[in-house]
């Protein structure tokens, strides 16, 4: 039987040798994001607050008008708030689609894109401006339209 005091030495090296990945910097426009623990796989989520804080509103697969839709009780700052004209910033956790939010109803005036698993904050265009939102399958590199 080997002496455990051997076997010590030999695993702190081999645990030392294994690479260590290195980040690279972020974008100032759009993060490439982890998931904000709120926000989940293949949907898309507003924040009422800057940098994905505050309560949380989810959007499903789809165009959808923001009238009726409101953030998650319980969720943060601005829950029970509704979305439209209220939101600071958005995640999306799609895998191949663009995200797109409008300004006004029914996918008119100016918009904004964000690409699959990005995050950033909306426009100035469109912080509390934000009406209507849609997917885009062919912008994936999250150019809208």
């Amino acid at each position: 039987m080997r002496n455990p005091r051997l076997l010590i030495p030999s695993l702190a090296a081999a645990l030392l040798a294994i690479p260590v990945a290195s980040a690279s910097p972020a974008s100032a426009d759009v993060t490439p994001a982890a998931p904000t623990h709120r926000c989940y796989d293949r949907m898309a989520c507003f924040y009422y607050n800057s940098n994905q804080q505050g309560a949380l509103a989810t959007i499903g697969n789809g165009g959808y008008n923001l009238d009726g839709e409101v953030f998650k009780p319980g969720s943060g700052p601005g829950a029970g708030t509704q979305l439209e004209d209220h939101a600071a910033s958005w995640d999306s956790r799609t895998r191949n689609t663009a995200f797109c939010v409008h300004r006004d109803r029914w996918w008119k005036g100016p918009y904004n894109s964000l690409k699959p698993q990005g995050r950033k904050n909306l426009t100035s265009a469109l912080k509390n401006k934000n009406s209507s939102t849609n997917w885009y399958p062919r912008h994936e590199d999250g150019s809208g339209h």
